[in-house]
């Protein structure tokens, strides 16, 4: 505990208090992340965000489950309410949910089980199945009734990023095919 609360102190030494109170007012994100839970994994930090810049919906392996209320509430209020302008999916490298879906036998944790369900996991490398495992999270939310309307409209872009944990490499996919943003 006191490490959160060093960290805090931290924090009150660096925030930008009148940002803090411009952002006591409401919250006008521009962006909706699904991103991990996974520790290493800060989308703020990848993405050079500020508070307020972006809504961030994390959980074990950046699931975009339509069959989930967390999930399914979270991208509703992002883009029905808050009206972000792009929504998300943030794959990793190294993902333990991916890992762990790879070999499910291993899994001994029920509610991860049942989390992870009947998720995919396949494909050569852990990299290929990581990147076939966001695509299918970004199917899933474009799937969504809010976001096809947002989308239909235009007022909302969507889209899949794969970040490298060791080298810190961002790759985007777009058109059906992964590029290194550079």
């Amino acid at each position: 505990m006191e490490t959160l609360v060093k960290g805090y102190r931290n924090f009150l030494v660096e925030a930008d208090r009148a940002r803090y109170v411009a952002l006591a007012e409401g919250q006008a994100p521009h962006s909706l992340v699904i991103g991990c839970s996974d520790s290493r994994i800060i989308p703020e930090a990848i993405f050079g965000a500020g508070p307020g810049e972006l809504f961030v919906l994390r959980n074990v392996g950046n699931l975009c489950r339509v069959d989930d209320l967390a999930v399914t509430s979270a991208v509703e209020y992002a883009v029905g309410h808050l009206k972000v302008r792009h929504a998300v999916i943030l794959a990793h490298g190294d993902c333990g949910a991916v890992k762990a879906r790879r070999s499910f036998d291993e899994v001994h944790e029920e509610s991860l089980r049942q989390w992870l369900g009947e998720e995919g996991g396949g494909g050569c490398g852990l990299e290929e199945a990581i990147k076939d495992w966001g695509k299918c999270q970004l199917e899933r939310l474009e799937s969504l009734p809010a976001v096809k309307t947002a989308l239909a409209r235009g007022d909302l872009e969507t889209g899949l990023f794969y970040f490298d944990l060791e080298t810190l490499r961002l790759d985007r996919y777009a058109d059906g095919l992964w590029k290194p943003v550079v």
